[in-house]
């Protein structure tokens, strides 16, 4: 488990990783956090007035955010494909292009994600330290860097 007072430096990670999708217990897995700190956490974030707390909202827009992107990603290649050849310009398919490659790095990130959490757990079944776990972390996704 993390120490005593490790909350200023693990819980933004641990709130980008829920961001991310993650769920509280892979989280506390991963970070070596108990789920009952990782939910005090996440409820402390709740402002009086608002529907949803930090980490929720987070979750809500990073999620909304890639969406719009597939989204507008697919509405263009739509009306791309709708255009004879000679009425696509350069500036339609340089859009495309950025686009498109936004979303291949944003999939390849989200797969780096998992890989890691993947050999996080399998190395800590194997009795490493949670130095060593740290570590390998570390080097895989450039945690804590």
């Amino acid at each position: 488990m993390a120490k005593k007072g490790a909350k200023g430096h693990l819980e933004p990670q641990a709130k980008r990783m829920y961001a991310d999708g993650h769920s509280l217990s892979d989280i506390s897995d991963v970070l070596g956090v108990s789920v009952t700190s990782l939910a005090r956490w996440k409820a402390e974030s709740k402002r009086p007035s608002a529907d949803m707390d930090e980490w929720d909202r987070a979750r809500a827009q990073k999620r909304g955010n890639i969406q719009r992107l597939r989204d507008l990603f697919e509405e263009q290649l739509a009306f791309l494909e709708g255009l004879k050849p000679i009425e696509r310009t350069a500036p339609m398919m340089d859009v495309m292009s950025k686009l498109g490659s936004l979303l291949e790095r944003w999939d390849k990130m989200e797969k780096a994600q998992r890989v890691a959490e993947d050999v996080v757990k399998e190395v800590k079944k194997a009795g490493l330290t949670s130095e060593t776990v740290d570590g390998i972390r570390r080097q895989i996704l450039g945690i804590g860097q």
